[in-house]
């Protein structure tokens, strides 16, 4: 909860955004990937670069005057494409890259920030809560260790 209040309030606050444009719905499954015992094999860095690959990707057929089957298509195998060719295995970026074809008003009048804001932001914030919640585990099983 504190993960999602933050980036609610960074957005909010920091970047000056309105409530509509703060939490993306890709940021659910970014949290359950990065708080579940799930390992990535993928670094930070790829991730976030995946994830700002399909926003752009997702931005690009959203300004484009396609058919809006032929653009979701599109953007989607483009992008599991190019995810397949840097080895970068993150499903969330289905997600994201989706979202400013389907969206709100808001979300589309971002055009390429979307990468960035609440993109890239949002993932960052969760990456770091992620690996606050490896520290604290890390400490108490040392303690609990100790303590035996």
């Amino acid at each position: 909860m504190a993960c999602f209040i933050c980036i609610y309030l960074c957005h909010k606050f920091l970047l000056d955004g309105n409530e509509n444009t703060l939490v993306i719905a890709a940021f659910g499954a970014s949290a359950v990937l990065a708080f579940s015992e799930y390992i990535s094999k993928n670094s930070f860095v790829k991730i976030l670069l995946a994830s700002g690959i399909g926003a752009v990707i997702g931005v690009f057929f959203s300004q484009s005057n396609l058919d809006m089957m032929f653009k979701i298509s599109m953007a989607i195998g483009i992008c599991i494409l190019l995810l397949n060719l840097t080895r970068v295995h993150y499903p969330p970026v289905g997600a994201i890259v989706i979202i400013p074809l389907i969206s709100n008003p808001e979300i589309k009048e971002l055009g390429y920030l979307y990468a960035i804001y609440p993109t890239m932001t949002g993932i960052t914030i969760i990456y770091i809560f992620s690996k606050i919640k490896q520290k604290i585990n890390t400490i108490y099983l040392l303690w609990q260790a100790k303590k035996q």
